[in-house]
Formats: C-alpha cells, sequence, structure tokens
C-alpha cells in the first residue's frame, strides 16, 4: 500500500473524504491506528464508502509533525490559504490565487497530496498560460483523485494546450464516461 505523505492528521480526513469509491460515493474514516513502519510512524484508517459500504485502507506517513506538537493544527493554515486562493480566484486575481495555491500544495507548509489544491492551482497556471506547469499540477491531482471528471477534464486542456492531442482526448473521455458512471443528482 503506498504511503501518503501529509503534514497534519486533520488532512488526513480530508484526503479520506474526497476519494470516490468504484460505485460513486464518497468514504468516511472509521478507525484510525497508529503503526510503525521501517521508515517511521504511519497513521493507517479504515474507510467506509457512504454508498455502497465497501472498505479501503489508507497510510499516511506522519514523519513530518508527529511528536512536534506545535505542528499539529497546521492545516487550519492550509485550509485558510485554500479559502484565500478561492477568493482571489473568484475575484479574478491570478498572481494571488496561484501564490496562495502554492503554499497549499506546499511540501513543507501545505499538504503535498491536496488534490483540489492541485486542480485549482493547475487551472490557474492553465490561465496565465503556463501549460507545462498546469499540466503537472493536474496530472497530481489525477493521481491523487482519479474519478473526479472536473481533474479530467482540466487535464485534458492542459495536454491540449501542450500539444499533446491524443493524451487529451482520452483525458476528455475519462471525464465524460466518469460523469456518466456518476451521474449528479
Amino acid at each position: 500500500m503506498e504511503t501518503i505523505p501529509v503534514n497534519s492528521i486533520e488532512f488526513e480526513y480530508v484526503y479520506v473524504a474526497n476519494q470516490r469509491c468504484a460505485c460513486g460515493g464518497y468514504f468516511v474514516a472509521v478507525r484510525q491506528e497508529l503503526r510503525q513502519s521501517p521508515s517511521g510512524p504511519v497513521d493507517h484508517l479504515l474507510a467506509r464508502c457512504e454508498g455502497c459500504g465497501a472498505e479501503r485502507s489508507f497510510e499516511f506517513d506522519i514523519r513530518s509533525f508527529f511528536g512536534q506538537w506545535e505542528r499539529y493544527g497546521r492545516f487550519r493554515q492550509t485550509d485558510e490559504r485554500f479559502r484565500e486562493a478561492m477568493s482571489q480566484l473568484r475575484a479574478g486575481r491570478l498572481a494571488e490565487a496561484e501564490a496562495a495555491l502554492r503554499q497549499v500544495v506546499d511540501a513543507e507548509e501545505g499538504e503535498p497530496a491536496f488534490a483540489w489544491g492541485h486542480y485549482h492551482l493547475g487551472r490557474v497556471l492553465l490561465l496565465e498560460g503556463q501549460a507545462e506547469e498546469a499540466r503537472f499540477h493536474l496530472e497530481r491531482a489525477a493521481a491523487i483523485q482519479p474519478l473526479e471528471p472536473e481533474i479530467h477534464d482540466a487535464l485534458a486542456r492542459a495536454l491540449r494546450a501542450t500539444g499533446e492531442e491524443e493524451a487529451a482526448r482520452s483525458h476528455f473521455q475519462e471525464g465524460a464516461a466518469l460523469r456518466e458512471r456518476f451521474p449528479t443528482e
């Protein structure tokens, strides 16, 4: 099982809640357990799909904050930066939104596995004409949350902007298939 890097306990629950099950439902954590691995402490979360009841395990690398009590509440800052970035984005202030989103996904101070942070940063970069870097962040978002059609659509636009038409078509098709598979109410 792949270990997911996190910088706060709160983000573990955000990460799990944003994961989609094959049935289209979302997961909720039902049990948390601290484990030791050869590389250090790991937080193991067992989650259950709210739609079908399927269970899935997640393992989080917590070395960046484990035992450092002053670092345990860092997600509040990341969440505040994300909210600020969304406000800046709605106001059309792309440079400010970009700066805040870079902090959101920062490996040290933010949450590097925050798919929606990568997604929005990729969208902003695409609007600013930085297609290659946009692609990087959108690929990261798609790897973290592969069952979200919006992410595939944005990645397709970045791929198209970098001249990769075949890969773009594939992601547009994936987004359409996911929308058909998981229709919104």
